[in-house]
């Protein structure tokens, strides 16, 4: 368009009328790219936002990929046809992210490690002082695990290798106590860490490698 009033005035006004709509013509360009550098920023960080540090800002990187997945719709096979990539870093920062943000956690810190062939590992931390029945374990509690991640189908569970509470080997089933008083505590139906459990909605399968989990949706 803005090249047919430069032939238009060309007719008309000679070369000076032509190198002053050049002139207009590059200044809007100039501004264009300006004003659309600043919709990104704005969309990024919304009126009234400040800048973030690094750990929320991955935190809500993982926010929005579980958000994106959740809103996509399945395709006629109902089989995963996309992926996202989350690391590790991210991965913990989101965690830190949603229990920040709990009312009255029992879950205190949860940190995990991402290996090779689907192995995780972690460090899990519960604050149970209200818990009578747990009087012989204590209320603060630190285990330490590593198991291999099973998903399929929308669901997922962790296949324990070792566990630890509080630097002291101990079975699978002293991890099942505590799950089983946690679901008491908030009114659900007691798990156990044998079983299958829902992935976030949308999301098929997880493979782990080194430091990434791919998620197909």
């Amino acid at each position: 368009m803005e090249t047919g009033l430069i032939r238009k005035r060309k007719k008309n006004g000679g070369g000076s009328a032509r190198d002053a709509e050049t002139g207009r013509a590059r200044t809007w360009l100039r501004v264009g790219l300006l004003l659309s550098g600043w919709v990104a920023v704005l969309w990024w960080f919304p009126a009234g936002t400040v800048a973030i540090d690094q750990s929320t800002a991955d935190a809500l990187k993982v926010q929005h990929i579980l958000k994106t997945i959740e809103a996509k719709k399945k395709n006629k096979s109902g089989k995963a046809t996309k992926q996202a990539v989350i690391s590790e870093r991210e991965l913990n920062a989101y965690i830190v992210y949603r229990l920040a943000r709990e009312q009255d956690p029992i879950i205190k810190n949860l940190k995990v490690s991402l290996l090779n062939n689907n192995q995780v590992a972690g460090n899990i931390q519960f604050d149970l002082g209200g818990f009578d029945l747990l009087a012989l374990l204590g209320s603060d509690l630190s285990f330490d695990f590593k198991g291999r991640l099973k998903t399929q189908e929308g669901g997922g569970r962790i296949d324990l290798t070792s566990l630890y509470l509080n630097g002291r080997s101990v079975p699978p089933q002293t991890l099942d106590a505590v799950l089983v008083a946690v679901a008491r505590y908030y009114g659900e139906a007691p798990g156990s860490i044998n079983d299958w459990y829902e992935l976030p909605k949308g999301i098929d399968r997880i493979a782990v490698s080194q430091g990434k989990a791919v998620l197909f949706y």
